[in-house]
């Protein structure tokens, strides 16, 4: 086996190494957060609203990282969710949430908004304060925040004790045909057919 070749299966090995290390952590982020989430609504006994599928993403419909809660709110309802509410959160207030009543858990959901600062603000009514509000992204560093299907935004969620600060930036066009343009290269010279044989 050439050098290049070895070394363009090396690089992708480590990028299949990370990006599943990340999935690892991703969920066990989840778990914690809802856990948080639901000891905070029973705490303050409030109801605890999941926004979107829990088992709508690739790695979710493998294993649940999370539950329903008391509501779930998704575009497209939640099948295996008892309580389910179809709404856009981009699209106003959810009908039968009242402002600050809820705490409200997001899972992986702000990346595929198209207009965020809507989607954060309908959230932050229904949950009241930042306290209220239980965030966790994909990790914005990932080849997933850049590759996902669908994905408009990459990253972070800070917590402080006020509360939790989501800190998200557009994912540009320009930047994910750069990361493609590089996993397809490294996967051509890793798998191109070797002539010589």
């Amino acid at each position: 086996m050439s050098l290049p070749r070895l070394a363009a299966r090396l690089v992708l090995g480590y990028v299949g190494a990370v990006e599943g290390a990340a999935a690892l952590i991703r969920f066990r982020e989840r778990t914690a957060a809802f856990e948080m989430a639901m000891e905070r609504a029973s705490a303050l006994g409030r109801r605890l609203v999941v926004i979107g599928d829990p088992d709508a993403g690739l790695h979710t419909r493998l294993m649940r990282a999370y539950g329903c809660g008391d509501v779930c709110v998704d575009l497209n309802g939640c099948p295996r969710c008892p309580v389910t509410v179809v709404a856009d959160i981009t699209k106003g207030p959810i009908a039968d949430i009242a402002d600050d009543s809820a705490v409200v858990f997001v899972s992986c959901v702000f990346e595929y908004i198209a207009e965020l600062d809507v989607a954060l603000r309908e959230v932050s009514r229904i949950a009241g304060s930042p306290e209220n509000l239980f965030v966790v992204t994909v990790q914005p560093w990932t080849l997933t925040a850049r590759l996902y299907p669908g994905a408009h935004w990459r990253g972070t969620v800070s917590s402080a004790a006020t509360g939790q600060h989501v800190a998200m930036e557009r994912v540009g066009l320009e930047e994910k045909l750069l990361v493609s343009g590089a996993l397809g290269l490294a996967l051509a010279a890793a798998f191109w057919p070797d002539r010589r044989r």
